[in-house]
Parts: structure tokens; C-alpha cells; sequence
């Protein structure tokens, strides 16, 4: 698993190597920005299928990890298919984002339960981080979708970060019953998975008020016009059309720049 876990952070790191080709323009970043999100989503179902089979843990347990590495894995391929604008994007993120928010959400409930109960400040903070992760996959989804209040959400997930930032900072040092609550004891007790999806999205909510707010460069994509990312970004439905009529002016201006060079040729 930690293999696994490892190659998602590679891959996670090579979508923010993505941005910053995209800020320089280079025609490498769409593929960075676009198939690290198969890959990871792949992972995600092999390790589904280790969770199936993993020893030492219980039904209850294993099902749970069933569970929400299929809906990462589908939130994820999802996510890749939207990028590379192939059909089934919207239907596999959806599903995904209501499994994973379903999860998350009891959980944080539990954590919260389990805070109020013992005055555990590892519950506290591990309720504030599924909220966190829930709000973040909201924003991200709202904002990919191109729905309402999208840009409000995105805004709060990115205030809440800052704060949960805070929380662990200032709690890292009082102590969790009778241990210490460091960093290396806040990350054992925090599931990869639930850290991973935390760092995703937060991360992506983060950066689309600071681009919002002109604090940050937006993504540019030399694949396409400026004009047909745009329509892709609000789902126009004459897209296809615009990209199909892109594409035939391209192919006859080839065909009159080679017949223009076959002649210049010809007349040496």
C-alpha cells in the first residue's frame, strides 16, 4: 500500500509540475495536466483490490476501504476524461463525489462525537480535516461544473484551510491524552487516503480564488484556441463544431502552404 501511496504523490507532484509548464507555456502541459489523474485513479483500484484480500482487519474495515478507493478511482478517471473532454466525465465525478462526501462525512461526524465524549484534540482535528476534504470536493466540483455559488465555496474552502492550517500548528504541541501530538504521530493517525484527497482538493480550491483574485497566473493550453477552451470550460454544446471547423482550417492551410512551397520548389 505505502507503494501505492508513494506513486499517487509522485504523480500529484507532477500535476503541480504541470502548472507551472502551463504558466510558461509549454506544450507538454496539457498530458501533465490530464493523464497523472488515469494514473492515479488506476492506483486507486488496485489498492480496492487489496483491500478485498488485506489480513488482520475487519469486515467493517475492509469494506470501507472498498468503498472509497472505488469512488476516488472513479472521482479521479473522471477527472481525466474532463480534462482530455471525452463523454462520462460529469457522470463518474458525480458519483464519486457524493460516495467520498457520504464517507467523509460520517466520519467527521464520528470524530466530532468522539471530541465532545473525551476531549480527544486528534478527534477535533481529524473532524475538521473531513470537513475540510467535504467542503474542498464541493468547491472543486461546483467550480468544474460551472454551477452556482461555485466561486463562494471556493472562497470558504480556502479560508477554512488557512484555519485548519492553524489548528494543527498550534495543537501539534499540547498533548492528545497522555502523547504527544507531533508530526510524525498526526500523520500515523491520519489515513493516506483521507491526506491525499485533503491535499487534492484544498490544493486546487486554493489556487482558483488566488488566480480569481489575480493573485495567481491562470492555466493556459496550447492545444486548443483560447475561444474553444472556453467553451469546453462552459460545456457549449457547439464545441465539437467549433473544433471540427478549427481543425479543417488547419488541415487547408497545410495543404496551401505545401502547395505553395511544392511551387516556389518548382520554379528552381
Amino acid at each position: 500500500m505505502k507503494t501505492i501511496n508513494r506513486f499517487q504523490y509522485f504523480l500529484f507532484a507532477l500535476i503541480l509540475l504541470g502548472m507551472f509548464a502551463s504558466f510558461a507555456q509549454n506544450e507538454y502541459s496539457s498530458v501533465l495536466l490530464s493523464y497523472p489523474y488515469l494514473f492515479i485513479g488506476l492506483l486507486f483500484f488496485v489498492e480496492m483490490c487489496f483491500s478485498i484480500n488485506k489480513s488482520g482487519v475487519t469486515k467493517s474495515s475492509a469494506f470501507y476501504s472498498f468503498v472509497e478507493c472505488l469512488s476516488l478511482g472513479l472521482f479521479f478517471c473522471g477527472t481525466f476524461l474532463f480534462a482530455v473532454h471525452w463523454s462520462g466525465a460529469v457522470t463518474l465525478m458525480l458519483v464519486g463525489a457524493f460516495i467520498i462526501l457520504f464517507l467523509y462525512s460520517g466520519l467527521g461526524i464520528k470524530a466530532l462525537l468522539d471530541n465532545f465524549r473525551t476531549g480527544n484534540k486528534m478527534s477535533l482535528i481529524l473532524f475538521c480535516l473531513t470537513f475540510g476534504t467535504c467542503l474542498a470536493m464541493i468547491a472543486y466540483t461546483f467550480h468544474v461544473q460551472h454551477w452556482a455559488l461555485a466561486g463562494l465555496l471556493t472562497v470558504s474552502s480556502t479560508v477554512f484551510s488557512f484555519i485548519f492550517i492553524l489548528l494543527v500548528m498550534f495543537n501539534l504541541k499540547m498533548r492528545d491524552e497522555t502523547e504527544k501530538i507531533g508530526f510524525r504521530n498526526f500523520l500515523r493517525k491520519i489515513k493516506t487516503r483521507l491526506l491525499l484527497s485533503y491535499l487534492f482538493f484544498s490544493f486546487w480550491t486554493t489556487y482558483i480564488t488566488l488566480a480569481s483574485f489575480g493573485f495567481a497566473p491562470g492555466l493556459y493550453s496550447l492545444a486548443n484556441p483560447l475561444a474553444l477552451e472556453k467553451m469546453y470550460r462552459e460545456q457549449n454544446p457547439a464545441a465539437e463544431v467549433y473544433r471540427k471547423n478549427y481543425e479543417h482550417f488547419l488541415e487547408n492551410r497545410a495543404a496551401s502552404n505545401k502547395n505553395h512551397w511544392d511551387k516556389t520548389n518548382s520554379k528552381k
